[in-house]
């Protein structure tokens, strides 16, 4: 009896089992990151078992966390988080702008603030300044380029920006500039060093942070007005 009531409960479970596959497969997206994620953990996973480098992938993985400091890096795991918040709303907010008017200027001033800034994001957090730097091309010709970046964007955007309560912006650029000018100084203070190099690039990001979040709020309010009086 117990075997007949368990053969009962298969068709219901196999039809949960299609809900659940119809909805992951909905979201295209979703299965591709989803598939791809497990391609490289399990290929990650394969060369750790051949070559015997369990601890190298575990490295990976570990966290940077010192119990005797555990204040250690909390302000620059708040920058990472600053960092990642006008690239995921500029991004979010641009995917719903699109489908009113791509050409318009607000959805490629969106688009564009979120790769700039997620570019900036990926050479912080990964430190691609100084391994470039490492390999003999100079820090000053890698800021260089990095402001030209910039002042293109805002001589692309500079009508657009103007629209906004566009101060937090230009203050966030204008301290960025002092943070990479610390970086290329050799100061003696250690304290005032970090200040100047990381201080300021908090402060930054803390207004692109306010910045882009008033600007994407008002966009997508003005969307959605437009929508109803349609």
């Amino acid at each position: 009896m117990k075997h007949l009531h368990l053969f009962d409960k298969l068709p219901k479970l196999s039809n949960s089992l299609e809900v659940l596959k119809k909805h992951f497969f909905s979201v295209r997206f979703l299965t591709a990151f989803n598939i791809l994620t497990v391609l490289v953990l399990g290929g990650l996973s394969v060369y750790a078992k051949l070559n015997k480098q369990g601890d190298a992938v575990e490295r990976l993985f570990s966290d940077p966390f010192n119990f005797w400091f555990p204040y250690e890096g909390i302000l620059t795991g708040v920058s990472e988080i600053l960092w990642c918040t006008p690239v995921a709303i500029c991004a979010f907010t641009f995917g719903v702008l699109r489908q009113k008017n791509p050409r318009s200027r607000s959805p490629l001033f969106l688009f564009f603030s979120a790769l700039l800034l997620g570019f900036f994001f990926l050479d912080d957090r990964f430190r691609m300044t100084l391994i470039i730097s490492r390999l003999g091309i100079s820090k000053k010709l890698i800021y260089l380029c990095y402001g030209s970046a910039v002042l293109l964007y805002g001589v692309k955007f500079g009508r657009y920006i103007k629209t906004t309560p566009y101060l937090p912006l230009v203050a966030a650029f204008i301290l960025f500039a002092i943070s990479r000018f610390g970086d290329m100084l050799n100061l003696p203070s250690q304290g005032v060093h970090a200040m100047l190099e990381d201080g300021t690039k908090l402060l930054a990001l803390l207004n692109l942070a306010l910045y882009f979040w008033y600007v994407c709020h008002h966009e997508v309010w003005r969307h959605f007005q437009q929508s109803e009086n349609r």
